[in-house]
This record gives C-alpha cells, structure tokens and sequence, in this order.
C-alpha cells in the first residue's frame, strides 16, 4: 500500500531591488524554461512555486520618482516622510503588477543614503540593517509554518551593500528559526546583463544549504534609537537626546527604567543562548507587548526623519540611528512568539515534562546541549519519590544541606540546575499522576541575572 507523504512547509522568494524603473526586458532562462521578463522573480515564482513574495528596497527610488516627473510629483509630496514609503510602496507594487504579473505580498522599504540627482539622504548606514532585520521578525513570527520553511533568495537585482545586510539580516533571522523548524536556503543570481551581450541570461543557483541553528546575543548599554552620530550641531543633539529621554519615559513609565526592561531581554536571550531552560521559561517577555514598543520606537525613529527642501536637492535627514539593543528587541519578539505558537507561556513554576517538551523542540538539534539538559531531567526524576508538595531546596533534597552562594561553573555546566539555585515539588497532575516541579528561588533570582548578562559579549 502506498502513503501520500504530506510535507507542511512555507515556501518565500525573497529579492532585494535596486532601481526596477530602468530595467529592461531580457530572457531569463531556469530550470528548464524561459521567460522575457524585467526581472527573474517572474520566472522563479513560476518554477518554485513560492507561498509569498517579499521585495527589499531603499526609500531613495524617492529620487526616481521625482527625477521622472512621476504623476507630476513635487517637493510638497515630501512634506511627510510617510508619504514617500506610500508612493515607492504604490510604485513597486504597480511595476511588479504590470511587469512581472503578481502583486508581492509584502514590500520593506527601509533607508538609503547617499546624493543623488535630486535629493540627499543622510544617516547611519547601518539603520538599513536594523530596519530589516525587524521587518524579516515580523514577517516570519507572523507566518503559520508546522514544519518545514525554505526560502529562495534572488540577489540579481540587488545592489552591493543592500544585498549584503539583506542576506545578512535573512540569515541570522534563519538560523533562530532553525532552532523549531526545519530551515533550508537557497540563492540564485542570473548571468550579468550585458547591454550588447547575451540575449539569454541564466538563472544560476549560488547557494542550496540546509540552515543549522544559531544565534549572536551583544551586550548594548545603549536604547535602541540615539542621537544620529553625524548631527553637526551639538545643540541639535542634545535636543534630540532630551526628546528621547521624555520618549523613553513615556513607553517604559518613571517607575521602571529602560534598563530595567533591557536586562530582561537580555535574560531572556541569554537563557536561550546558553539552553537554559528553566531559565529561559521563567523569563518569556510578553510577544505583543514586546512588537507594540518596538512599533513604538520605529515610529519615533520615522518622526525624526527631518525633509528640508529649500537647497537644490531635498534633503532627507535621519536625526535618530538605531542600535543594537533594537536587534534585540526583534529576536526576542521572534522567539517569544514562536514559542508561544509551540505552546509555551512564562512561568515561574515549571513542570518537568514541559521542560522535556522545550528540550525536544527547541534544543533538538543541539547534540551537546539536548543531552546536558537529559541528564538534568533524569537527576531530577530520580529524586521523585523524596519530594513533598512543598517547595524545597534541590541541594537539600539530593545532599541534606545547601549554600545561599551559586556556583557559576556548575550553573552552566548543568544547564542552569544549578543545585543551591532552584527549587522542587511534586504534585497531581491532572488528577492521574504526581508531577515534579520546578523553580528558580526568590534569592537566587539577582544573581542568575547577573550571570547570563555578565556572560554575554558587550559591544
């Protein structure tokens, strides 16, 4: 008897554009079949069969639009930063309509610089990255895989440093993913176009790897939007800080700092960085709490996006730049969310079988880390039957004595059961069976937080 074999995956086409108003049309040639087209996407999304289309461009075509004389645009359209984003949203969405024949289901329109024919755009480079490392979190905490995610990444229209952070900024938002499903990558790029050359352009596969799981967590004292650096005047930077410091008073409240919450996120990815989990259930953030305060802080960073079109060229100035602390914003949103899509919420008081259930889907592939955390699962079962339904120091249950000092060796060797830092019970599960409990002690709470963050690389 044959089985119909059911594969649950989400399939992305993933391209990076430069500037899709000045290409022509060309015959693009992949797996077998030829398309004329001003892009390959058309072609790829016919041969993969991609689930969703996702298209990365700079704010910058602003100057396309205006150089061309698009629907008559003038400097009043860039009065609002806002409407820039809508325009180049509506422009590409129609190019690749016409064009290309789909709609893409999302477009990321993150920040340029550079002087151009008809404007200047100034800022941190690096915004571009922050930017769309936050819109790829989004986009897959949003999405409903079961297994399997592969994503096709096309990088022939994309331009030098824009396809670098993209891909960059892709393949780190992979490698977490890598950690709940199965992640596979490939990249394509066409033949060079050549305007007297070739009239057939290949579509070439660069890369076809299976994604393994990952993640880099910085150490960054500093909020996740600044002062811009190149802000000439210092007076403008100090009334810019002030307006973030009220900002930041505002979304995190006078009675619990910013630092505060930074060092929870912080614990958090650190539990997860080091496969704490114990660690890592009891310090789950709050996924739609952590997205509105990042929407929040990217809004604030748009409304300091100052436009002066009385010069020659309009220019678009960035007063705010993002850092790394923002990064970590976006990984902790994503993992928060999809392990609430796996079932798991904050506790402080942890059943062992769902720490046996985080192991198998989270750490699964971790050989190292998979069988620390078993040898903690099976010393801690083997004490069941000395446990009471009170709460008791695991030192004193295992060894008749315990010490109020932690060992830091011993707290990461054993996966965070560390044995003078954590608490056991057991108790009715469901009316059938006892089940052992787990928590971290009220006096041990400080200074497990001091050790995931003090272990963690500073930038």
């Amino acid at each position: 008897m044959e089985f119909l074999i059911v594969r649950f995956a989400m399939k992305l086409l993933i391209a990076p554009w430069g500037n899709p108003f000045e290409w022509r049309e060309v015959k693009y040639t992949y797996s077998g079949k030829t398309k004329k087209s001003k892009d390959p996407l058309a072609l790829i999304k016919e041969i993969e069969k991609s689930d969703k289309i996702v298209i990365v461009v700079l704010d910058t075509l602003a100057d396309t639009l205006l150089k061309n004389g698009i629907d008559n645009y003038s400097h009043n359209w860039l009065s609002n930063y806002s409407y820039i984003k809508t325009e180049i949203q509506r422009k590409v969405s129609d190019f690749c309509r016409k064009e290309l024949g789909f709609v893409p289901d999302k477009v990321i329109i993150s920040y340029g610089f550079g002087e151009f024919i008809k404007t200047k755009f100034l800022g941190n480079a690096k915004d571009f990255y922050y930017d769309v490392f936050k819109g790829f979190s989004f986009l897959f905490a949003e999405l409903e895989v079961s297994h399997e995610i592969e994503v096709v990444f096309d990088a022939t229209h994309g331009i030098n440093w824009i396809t670098i952070l993209t891909y960059r900024a892709l393949r780190e938002i992979l490698e977490i993913l890598s950690y709940f499903y199965s992640v596979n990558l490939k990249v394509l790029n066409s033949d060079p176009f050549v305007r007297e050359g070739a009239d057939l352009l290949n579509i070439n596969i660069i890369e076809e790897t299976k994604i393994l799981p990952k993640i880099s967590v910085y150490k960054d004292d500093r909020r996740p939007i600044e002062p811009y650096n190149g802000l000439e005047e210092d007076k403008e930077k100090k009334k810019v800080g002030k307006e973030i410091n009220d900002f930041f008073k505002e979304i995190f409240g006078n009675n619990r700092k910013y630092s505060e919450y930074r060092d929870e996120i912080l614990l958090f990815l650190g539990s997860f960085y080091f496969a704490l989990p114990v660690a890592l259930l009891s310090y789950i953030p709050d996924p739609e709490d952590l997205r509105t305060k990042i929407e929040k802080i990217s809004d604030e960073f748009e409304k300091n996006i100052q436009i002066d079109d009385r010069g020659e060229k309009v220019q678009i100035l960035r007063k705010l730049e993002f850092r790394e602390s923002f990064a970590n914003f976006s990984k902790a949103y994503l993992i928060s969310s999809v392990l609430g899509k796996l079932g798991f919420r904050k506790s402080y008081e942890i059943p062992l079988s769902e720490i046996e259930e985080l192991k198998g889907k989270v750490f699964g592939k971790l050989a190292i880390e998979c069988n620390r955390i078993d040898v903690e699962i099976k010393e801690v079962s083997e004490l069941k039957y000395k446990l009471s339904e009170e709460y008791q120091i695991y030192a004193k249950i295992k060894f008749g004595s315990f010490r109020d000092e932690i060992d830091k060796r011993n707290f990461f060797a054993h996966a965070g059961f560390e044995y003078n830092s954590i608490e056991l019970k057991k108790d009715i599960c469901n009316g059938k069976k006892d089940e052992i409990y787990i928590k971290i002690r009220d006096q041990s709470i400080d200074k497990i937080k001091q050790l995931i963050i003090q272990d963690l690389q500073q930038i």
